[in-house]
């Protein structure tokens, strides 16, 4: 994965697979830094592959999600209280170059479905919170890794 820097800086950053990976449990356990909109977290229970929190949303929204990871691949959020999503995966995969690349895939539960047939701006505000949230996590990753560091 690489991403460009901010205009006064022009240097890229390149992640490799296991700074990808390590980055996505992190964000998993405390998506704050990661996605702005995730105001608060809190694990609940944790068990073998993965665990059970509670986010918070814009201050408001309180949603449970059962996170599960499949190591080196792909973290799953499952909501528990969402009635229209059904799953959120960050999947890892490999570029033409090799470097690692990051999807998001969203599915709509069926009751999400209905809605976003019959909610005029109900998918397109979906695709653009997933969009802006994917750009969030890109920048989170690599602002992990971008700090200069001083021996």
């Amino acid at each position: 994965m690489a991403a460009q820097r901010g205009a006064g800086e022009s240097r890229e950053v390149r992640l490799d697979r296991t700074q990808v990976w390590q980055g996505l449990v992190r964000k998993a356990e405390n998506p704050s830094p990661y996605v702005p909109a995730v105001t608060a977290c809190r694990i609940l229970e944790r068990f073998d592959n993965g665990f059970l929190r509670e986010i918070t949303v814009r201050d408001e929204i309180q949603v449970q999600e059962r996170v599960t990871f499949e190591p080196d691949s792909r973290v799953v959020f499952r909501p528990v209280n969402d009635p229209c999503i059904a799953e959120i995966v960050n999947e890892m995969g490999e570029g033409p170059d090799g470097a690692p690349t990051l999807t998001l895939r969203v599915t709509l539960s069926p009751e999400g479905v209905t809605k976003a047939e019959r909610t005029r701006y109900f998918r397109h505000e979906t695709e653009r919170y997933f969009s802006d949230a994917l750009r969030f996590i890109v920048d989170g990753l690599v602002d992990q890794h971008a700090a200069p560091s001083f021996a």
